[in-house]
């Protein structure tokens, strides 16, 4: 599956995102990099479906694509577990058992804690443990990560690196506070800036 963005045009205020862009997204992992302000988070937006007030053209080829920011996605009063099986309901997802076992792990087996009691990173992991029960075409992530322990982000790196080799996925991520080496290791870069997009090769 392809992603490309053809003569796309995005301003936000004063602010030049995109100016004429045309952008085919390569395979791979990528770090998404560009000053404060540049339309990081607008960029995955516009290529998530979620903003559309863009000129211009984006042909996905019917791709699936995950979206993941910080923003909480939980439910009170109800507990991890359940919101899980929410969650999957929603996106008509049925998890094999090895899924679910990998599932357990990432959750350092809390599933049946209270959504309210759970730590900031535990609520994150709800969004984050859709990148397990489903094979996307894109998964697009931005500072989702951030609120992670270094383990969780060890075993969600290596869920990734293996997407992306094993299943062909093309995962995109913003952090300004990555430590994990695996996913660096295997990240090229995509930058933004002056409304311009580009791809730099940075894997040793």
């Amino acid at each position: 599956m392809s992603l490309k963005l053809i003569n796309c045009t995005k301003k936000f205020k004063n602010n030049l995102i995109l100016d004429d862009v045309t952008f085919e997204i390569p395979k791979g992992i990528f770090q998404l990099k560009g000053r404060n302000g540049a339309g990081k988070s607008t960029f995955l937006k516009i290529i998530s479906g979620l903003d559309k007030k863009y000129s211009g053209e984006i042909i996905s080829n019917g791709a699936s694509i995950l979206y993941l920011n910080v923003d909480p996605i939980g439910i009170h009063p109800f507990t991890i577990r359940e919101n899980l099986n929410i969650l999957w309901e929603t996106f008509n997802i049925k998890p094999t058992k090895d899924q679910i076992n990998k599932i357990e792990f990432f959750f350092d087996g809390k599933l049946d804690m209270s959504y309210s009691r759970s730590s900031t990173g535990m609520k994150a992991k709800i969004g984050l443990s859709l990148i397990f029960v489903k094979n996307w075409d894109f998964i697009l992530i931005d500072e989702a990560m951030s609120t992670l322990d270094s383990e969780s982000i060890e075993v969600l790196s290596k869920t990734l690196v293996n997407l992306s080799e094993k299943n062909k996925t093309t995962i995109i991520y913003v952090s300004h506070s990555l430590i994990n080496e695996r996913l660096k290791d295997y990240s090229n870069g995509i930058y933004i800036g002056g409304g311009k997009i580009w791809c730099q090769n940075e894997r040793n």
